[in-house]
């Protein structure tokens, strides 16, 4: 049962993380949605990312920090440091193995880890460099080409890098009409580059350029974390509840 759980998580054998805003619990599920064991993070601080590799290490932010646990057992593994050791608002695994961070330490920059967790690329004041608006609360994500996208709640858009850390577009903007967002929450790219953003109407559906092409509202109310596993299956985690969509082409 949950609380409040806001993020989700996938490892390479398909077990699910839930993990919970407060308190700092973390279910785990094997594929099929049986319940394994939970344990618990920091129980005094926000979770406010969760991402896991494809060995089953999962990745927790907390406090501005990331911080390393064996995923079957709760054991701590330590913190992965990046420039200061905080600042850390959102991280995402990539098809590499490695991972990207949303950093708001300094503003609103963009971090690329590697599978070992050193910091390979640094965009700098990715958002704010390009619609010269602060960016105080961002949500990440990554394709299989290696692609960054920044969702920014504060610009009610969507910023896409290249794997190189150069700016290709942006997408979204506030409002109600097709293609805009009203309280953004999360993103998730599946496998065949689409996007999809979720927000008070539903789960918005784009191109890989930021072309809007549908709406779809999953069951369970307004999606708080969305994720893909290999089968570009689409496990959505709405507060007290993760549902587990398969999406027609």
């Amino acid at each position: 049962m949950f609380t409040d759980a806001r993020s989700i998580a996938l490892d390479g054998q398909g077990n699910i993380y839930v993990g919970e805003y407060s308190g700092g619990r973390i279910q785990v599920f094997d594929s099929s949605g049986k319940f394994i064991t939970q344990w618990t993070a920091n129980p005094k601080m926000p979770l406010r990312g969760l991402a896991a590799d494809r060995k089953g290490v999962v990745y927790v932010v907390q406090s501005g920090k990331i911080a390393r646990f064996e995923g079957l057992t709760g054991n701590s593994l330590g913190e992965i440091k990046v420039g200061d050791g905080w600042g850390i608002d959102d991280i995402s695994s990539a098809a590499d193995g490695g991972f990207v961070c949303a950093w708001t330490r300094n503003g609103d920059d963009l971090v690329r880890l590697d599978a070992s967790g050193k910091v390979v690329k640094t965009i700098q004041k990715a958002i704010s460099s390009v619609t010269d608006r602060s960016e105080l609360d961002m949500r990440v994500a990554i394709d299989g080409a290696g692609n960054i996208y920044a969702l920014g709640t504060f610009n009610d858009a969507v910023f896409k890098f290249s794997p190189d850390g150069k700016y290709l577009n942006k997408f979204g903007g506030d409002g109600d009409k097709p293609g805009q967002f009203r309280a953004p929450q999360a993103i998730a790219v599946d496998g065949h580059g689409k996007v999809y953003v979720s927000d008070m109407k539903g789960v918005q559906v784009f191109d890989t350029d930021g072309r809007y092409l549908q709406l779809f509202k999953p069951d369970g109310g307004h999606a708080s974390g969305m994720i893909f596993n290999d089968r570009n299956e689409l496990f959505v985690v709405a507060r007290t509840k993760v549902v587990k969509l398969l999406l027609k082409e």
